[in-house]
């Protein structure tokens, strides 16, 4: 059994200046616990929503861990410097082997040329792992409260596409959540009205993803599910 630094609460969120704080908590500890770090392109959606789902499904064996940008990066989204940030992570710590280091990005803003250069370094790095929604976030979100799989196909299109009808207006995607949930804001939203509905989700999104062995899903689809599981200490 090995032992590691741990703080009581699962959960650590802050920026890659925070080193000394962190390992100041996880002196308050011992425990022997799995460490899951997670980067993510959106600066708030993914915050609030794994926070809340570790809080959900505390477990001194699992440790999460969120990266936020700092100031001058709060812009900087996308996927390379998703990646970079990781990256960065692992090379200030010493990683155990059943740490986990997780990229979550969106399809939609993004090339596959891009998106190809940086599932191609994760996948060989042993502790790189990408959750990739396509096209977005909003999509694993959704599957809480809705069956994609019994759309019409015409929705479905609709979703995958996630159109925005004016230049003003939202995704299509973020106004369907927006109708499901009553209220929704990428900065602000009820995670936990969701998270009552995690297992639905994961079930959903297992069943979109039919080819589990590509390196993201090339058709509605999004492999957070496989985070979430993690987190929840399900694998």
């Amino acid at each position: 059994m090995r032992f590691r630094f741990l703080v009581s609460w699962t959960i650590f969120i802050g920026t890659m200046r925070n080193r000394n704080s962190l390992i100041r908590e996880r002196r308050e500890a011992f425990r022997d616990a799995r460490l899951i770090v997670i980067a993510s392109e959106g600066k708030d959606t993914e915050r609030i929503y794994f926070k809340a789902l570790a809080k959900e499904y505390t477990n001194p064996r699992v440790h999460v861990h969120i990266l936020e940008r700092s100031e001058n990066e709060q812009n900087n989204s996308s996927p390379e410097h998703v990646l970079k940030q990781l990256n960065d992570y692992k090379g200030q710590y010493a990683l155990e082997s059943d740490d986990e280091l997780w990229l979550v990005v969106d399809r939609d803003r993004w090339t596959e040329a891009m998106l190809s250069r940086v599932a191609m370094e994760c996948a060989q790095d042993e502790f790189m792992h990408v959750a990739l929604s396509n096209p977005c976030i909003e999509l694993w979100l959704l599957l809480h409260l809705v069956d994609a799989s019994l759309l019409a196909p015409e929705e479905q299109q609709l979703w995958m596409e996630n159109r925005r009808r004016t230049k003003s207006a939202d995704p299509y995607l973020k106004i369907r959540l927006r109708q499901e949930m009553g209220s929704y804001h990428e900065s602000s939203y009820d995670a936990q009205m969701l998270i009552e509905h995690v297992e639905t989700a994961i079930e959903r999104a297992r069943a979109l993803d039919k080819n589990s062995t590509d390196r993201w899903p090339q058709t509605l689809g999004t492999r957070v599910y496989l985070l979430a599981e993690s987190v929840m200490n399900r694998n």
